[in-house]
């Protein structure tokens, strides 16, 4: 009894032993690039490793939606279905890659490859990646100020957007090098399937905000992690430096003072005279 279910135990980790070494691995899905201007193009690419087995056949999917198969004992051995907004370049798409061109906002989300091999160790192996689809801004942020010059104790009003695209982007004031939004109001309009940002900032300043007299403001747009543009503007502060009211200050006490003698001086002469 023993010895039969040790052989039992030895033949089923044998063939899930043979299996692993057999199986589908590495399957990965890349899309290059999976950051896609609107109308542009990218390549869906599906790598594998057979382990000496037979491939039956490759799907490329959008969500749940079949686009594309290569399947190599079928003729013709590449097949499309249709979906809404995927154009295949079918003369450059191949059992590991497909073109998408044309490209649409709706195409943006989930793409799958489902690899399938033939033979005896029938396996099957999915993996998924995300696309997004964008309309970058065609210019850096425009910033504008009530002011040409700003003292402590004054508001800085400042006002910045950014042109149309998708997604919008975010928008943020940094001040002599730090961030200042406590107090920002932001808006997104919607122009057609894109949106422009604007951001309003009312901020109080301080003497900490000043940098030797000076403001530097600068207003960043970014999308994500792949777009980054920003615009600054300096201003000097014309104060007159302290030391300057300093000695200004002391002329005018040292006038005060001499002309505190006149009056004496003019009794003493009076005095001389009269003798």
């Amino acid at each position: 009894m023993k010895g039969m279910l040790a052989d039992f135990v030895f033949n089923f980790l044998f063939i899930v032993f043979v299996k692993e070494i057999l199986c589908l691995k590495d399957v990965q899905l890349d899309i290059q690039p999976n950051v896609v201007e609107y109308g542009g193009s990218t390549t869906l690419i599906c790598t594998y490793n057979l382990q000496g087995e037979p491939l039956y056949t490759v799907k490329y999917y959008r969500g749940i939606h079949e686009f594309y198969r290569y399947t190599p004992k079928e003729h013709p051995s590449t097949k499309k279905f249709p979906f809404d907004g995927v154009h295949v370049d079918v003369d450059t798409s191949n059992e590991h890659q497909v073109v998408l061109k044309d490209i649409g906002f709706s195409l943006s989300g989930k793409f799958s490859c489902e690899v399938t091999t033939d033979g005896s160790h029938f396996s099957t192996r999915t993996v998924t990646k995300e696309m997004l689809v964008v309309v970058l801004p065609t210019n850096s942020p425009s910033l504008n100020t009530d002011k040409s010059f700003y003292d402590i104790g004054d508001v800085l009003r400042a006002t910045c957007t950014s042109p149309a695209s998708r997604p919008a982007a975010k928008l943020t004031f940094i001040l002599n090098n730090i961030e200042v939004c406590q107090t920002c109001f932001r808006n997104r309009t919607p122009e057609g399937e894109l949106y422009a940002s604007t951001v309003f900032m009312a901020l109080p300043l301080f003497e900490s905000h000043f940098n030797n007299g000076r403001l530097t403001l600068k207003c960043v747009a970014r999308i994500g992690d792949f777009y980054q543009q920003d615009t600054e503007m300096t201003f000097d502060n014309p104060r007159d430096p302290v030391p300057e009211r300093v000695t200004l200050f002391s002329s005018a006490t040292n006038l005060r003072n001499r002309s505190c003698f006149h009056p004496i001086l003019l009794t003493l002469i009076l005095l001389y005279l009269k003798l």
